[in-house]
C-alpha cells in the first residue's frame, strides 16, 4: 500500500455522491427537528414514530462528510489558502443571509449583526468552526498515521472507539467527552477511521459484496428506532421523561457503525455513466454553501416558519414528500446560488 501523502488515485465519484447525498440529510434533519416535526406535542405516535426514522436515517450526515473528508486529506497537502478560502465563503454567505433577512424585516438587529461579521469566532457555524480546527490539524494527524504500523493503527482506532463511542452511552459526568460527537475530538476519530480505511482497506467492485454495507445501514437504524421506543418507555414510565434521543449522538457506537457502512457502500459504488459523472463533479464541489446559505441564524426562524411554514406537515399524509420536496427545493437553489457566486469571484480575480 503507498503512503505517500503526495500519491494520487483516481478520483472516487461514489464518495463525491455521498458528499452531496450528506448535505441533503442534513437539510432533512433541519427540516425535522427545527420545523418541529420531531416533538410528541405536535404529532400522533405514528407521525412521530415515521418522523423520528426519517431522522436515524439521516443522522448519518455529519459524520460521513467527516469521514470523506478524512479520506481525502490523509493522502492531500495542507495549505493555508483553502482556510482562507473556507473562512471567505463563510463570511460572505453570513453577511449576504443577514442583509437579505434585514431587508426583508425591515429591522436592523446589531448582535446579530457582528455575528454575522464574525462567523467562526462566535460559533455561528459550528460545523464550520469544528472543521476548519480539523483541517489545521490534518497534517499533524497525517503524520502521526503514517508513522503508525497498521496493527498499531487499529489498536489506536479500538481505543477511540471504546473511549469516545462505547463510552458516550454513559451520563455526562463519566464520559471522557461530553459533545455527544459535536467536537473535535469525534472528528478526529472519525477523520483516523477514514484514513484507515483509504490506507488498509481494499476497494470491493462485485456489487453483491458492497449490498452488505447497504444491510448493515438499515439494519442499524432499524435497531436505534426500536431501541429508542424501548428507551422511551422504560424511562417515560420510571422518570416521567423520554430519554430515548441519547440514542442519536454522533458518536453513538450503533450510528458510528450506521455512518461507517453507508460511507463504505459508496466508497466501493461504481459509476459509468458519463452524465450522472459529470453531475456528481460539477455539484460536490457547491455543496457546502447549502449549509452557509440555509444555517445562517438569521434566517432560521423566516425559513422553517415564516416562508415554508413547517407546522402544515404536522399529521399530514404527505409530509414526508413535503419535507422531501422542501430540500430538494432549498438544495437546488442553494447550488445555483454559489454556482453564480463561484463564477462571479473568478471573473473578479481574472479581471
Amino acid at each position: 500500500m503507498n503512503q505517500n501523502p503526495n500519491y494520487k488515485e483516481k478520483r472516487n465519484i461514489g464518495l463525491d455522491i455521498l458528499r452531496i447525498l450528506s448535505m441533503f440529510m442534513i437539510l432533512i434533519l433541519h427540516l425535522l427537528g427545527k420545523g418541529g416535526m420531531l416533538e410528541k406535542e405536535s404529532n400522533s405516535q405514528i407521525y412521530y414514530l415515521i418522523y423520528n426514522f426519517m431522522e436515524i436515517l439521516c443522522i448519518v450526515a455529519v459524520n460521513c462528510y467527516v469521514l470523506t473528508s478524512g479520506y481525502f486529506l490523509i493522502k492531500s497537502e495542507f495549505k493555508w489558502k483553502k482556510v482562507f478560502t473556507l473562512w471567505k465563503e463563510t463570511l460572505f454567505y453570513s453577511l449576504l443571509v443577514f442583509g437579505i433577512t434585514t431587508v426583508i424585516k425591515k429591522e436592523f438587529d446589531v448582535v446579530l449583526f457582528v455575528k454575522s461579521c464574525l462567523p467562526i469566532i462566535t460559533k455561528e457555524y459550528w460545523f464550520i468552526n469544528i472543521y476548519l480546527l480539523m483541517y489545521i490539524l490534518s497534517p499533524f494527524i497525517n503524520k502521526l498515521i503514517f508513522s503508525l504500523k497498521k496493527e498499531e493503527l487499529k489498536k489506536m482506532i479500538t481505543i477511540l472507539i471504546i473511549a469516545f463511542s462505547v463510552w458516550s452511552i454513559l451520563p455526562k459526568d463519566y464520559v471522557f467527552d461530553n459533545t455527544a460527537g459535536y467536537g473535535i475530538i469525534w472528528f478526529v476519530c472519525l477523520y483516523i477511521i477514514s484514513a484507515y480505511i483509504r490506507l488498509y482497506v481494499e476497494t470491493e467492485q462485485n456489487w453483491f459484496n458492497i449490498k452488505k454495507y447497504a444491510i448493515v445501514y438499515i439494519g442499524s437504524a432499524i435497531i436505534v428506532m426500536l431501541l429508542m421506543i424501548i428507551l422511551d418507555k422504560i424511562s417515560f414510565d420510571i422518570f416521567g421523561k423520554n430519554i430515548g434521543r441519547k440514542l442519536l449522538a454522533y458518536n453513538n457506537l450503533i450510528v458510528c457503525i450506521e455512518s461507517i457502512a453507508l460511507f463504505m457502500f459508496f466508497k466501493n459504488l461504481t459509476v459509468k455513466n458519463k452524465k450522472i459523472i459529470n453531475i456528481v463533479k460539477f455539484v460536490s464541489p457547491l455543496t457546502l454553501a447549502v449549509y452557509l446559505i440555509h444555517e445562517q441564524y438569521g434566517a432560521r426562524q423566516m425559513l422553517y416558519f415564516d416562508i415554508l411554514n413547517i407546522s402544515n406537515c404536522y399529521n399530514n399524509n404527505y409530509s414526508i414528500f413535503f419535507i422531501i420536496g422542501y430540500a430538494i427545493l432549498i438544495f437546488v437553489i442553494c447550488v445555483f446560488i454559489e454556482y453564480i457566486r463561484k463564477k462571479f469571484m473568478n471573473f473578479i480575480e481574472n479581471r
